[in-house]
């Protein structure tokens, strides 16, 4: 691709490249604030959920770091018009896929996750399942180098 063409890339790839972004950049603080929380916010968090963050096995939050440090590099790799926002979108959704396996695997979390609905875990699928598909397009039509 020449400089011509880089100059004719369509507005769509600059609004998912910023909405991805910013979604993943939500997913850092996330991890950060569950990974950093003070025994105080933790004492305020309801029991059930208490349970489930004192049991959590390691390779749950593991996980959950990978979906989110492998989807905000690969944010940044769409915008660079970087070719790895391919691979790093498969790394997160395959990571999120894990971490989401555990509401099946681990005791209690289908309770929990029941609970407190369904609409964010789907959102998040939702959305590394697209931004996987909207990266390859973008690969197959030569707009990521």
């Amino acid at each position: 691709m020449n400089m011509t063409d880089q100059a004719k890339l369509p507005i769509w790839f600059w609004i998912v490249g910023v909405v991805a972004l910013l979604w993943n950049g939500i997913g850092v603080l996330a991890y950060f604030q569950q990974v950093m929380m003070s025994a105080e916010e933790f004492a305020a968090l309801p029991v059930i959920q208490q349970n489930l963050m004192s049991t959590q096995p390691v390779w749950v939050t593991a996980a959950f770091a990978v979906a989110v440090f492998a989807g905000f590099v690969a944010s940044i790799s769409w915008l660079l018009k970087k070719r790895i926002a391919v691979r790093l979108f498969l790394v997160s959704l395959l990571a999120v896929i894990v971490q989401f396996s555990s509401y099946f695997i681990v005791d209690g979390y289908m309770e929990f996750a029941s609970s407190q609905g369904w609409l964010m875990p789907g959102l998040i699928l939702l959305f590394a399942v697209g931004l996987l598909l909207l990266s390859r397009q973008a690969e197959q039509k030569g707009l990521l180098r």
